[in-house]
């Protein structure tokens, strides 16, 4: 018999998530978003991020594919990447573009997205415009 402290491996429940990565391809269309809203909150609880914070990044996942859509090729696919780490997780969302597309900086989704979430970046490589947003749990108050 093995006792829990002679290293037995532990449960997927009790494993921690560093390093872990999912991704998620869909239709480049809005009727889709939710898929990954709701993958993005169900992994942010797999992280241990806190009840506000995991709306925070479902509704900043929901920005940046708002940013990202109009720029999408036709018929192609947003791709998303999330990075699970214990109390962060980085979410790539990524669509291919006909051109060197960047996101309306200028605008209320920008405003609100910088908001919510800890960092945000852009990437515009090989074809593809990418945000990367990123939430980590916000410290307890003291």
């Amino acid at each position: 018999m093995t006792s829990p402290h002679s290293g037995a491996q532990p449960s997927a429940q009790q494993r921690q998530p560093d390093g872990d990565a999912v991704e998620v391809r869909i239709p480049a269309d809005v009727v889709y978003v939710s898929t990954l809203r709701l993958t993005a909150a169900s992994l942010a609880a797999r992280c241990d991020l806190t009840i506000d914070d995991i709306e925070d990044l479902r509704l900043a996942v929901d920005e940046a594919c708002a940013l990202l859509l109009p720029h999408a090729a036709e018929s192609t696919t947003l791709d998303a990447r999330f990075e699970l780490h214990s109390g962060e997780l980085s979410v790539n969302t990524s669509v291919a573009t006909g051109d060197a597309a960047e996101p309306d900086r200028t605008g209320f989704a920008w405003t609100v997205l910088g908001a919510l979430a800890t960092s945000v970046d852009v990437r515009n490589e090989d074809g593809r415009l990418a945000i990367v947003v990123t939430k980590a749990r916000e410290a307890a108050p003291q």
